[in-house]
């Protein structure tokens, strides 16, 4: 009897696909420019926090609501700057980390 293989999607990946699915959800989009430092931050918390594919397998639950809320709480701090714009910046992820004092706990964000 043999096993179907385990698959294992990479961390970095599943992460930003988590981030453009709540971002879509309430109907937002995210800039090139924060899609690029968003996608940088992520894997510096991977690498910092030394995630492995078997300890993300166990922690991905809490990994995708800890993007969800920090895609959540950067739409928050976007809406509160210009109400019409329907687009994440980049400069919503230090604000949301640093100002909103989101780190830590964001695991594997921080």
């Amino acid at each position: 009897m043999s096993e179907e293989p385990f698959i294992v999607h990479p961390p970095l990946g599943f992460l930003w696909g988590v981030a453009v699915r709540a971002a879509a959800r309430s109907q937002f989009k995210i800039s090139l420019q924060c899609e690029s430092a968003f996608k940088a931050r992520l894997k510096l918390g991977l690498e910092a926090n030394s995630v492995g594919a078997n300890e993300f397998t166990k922690r991905r639950t809490e990994a995708q609501s800890n993007i969800e809320k920090l895609i959540r709480a950067m739409i928050d701090a976007q809406m509160a700057k210009d109400p019409t714009v329907d687009v994440i910046n980049e400069w919503t992820i230090l604000h949301v980390l640093g100002h909103d004092k989101l780190c830590p706990g964001l695991w594997p964000v921080c």
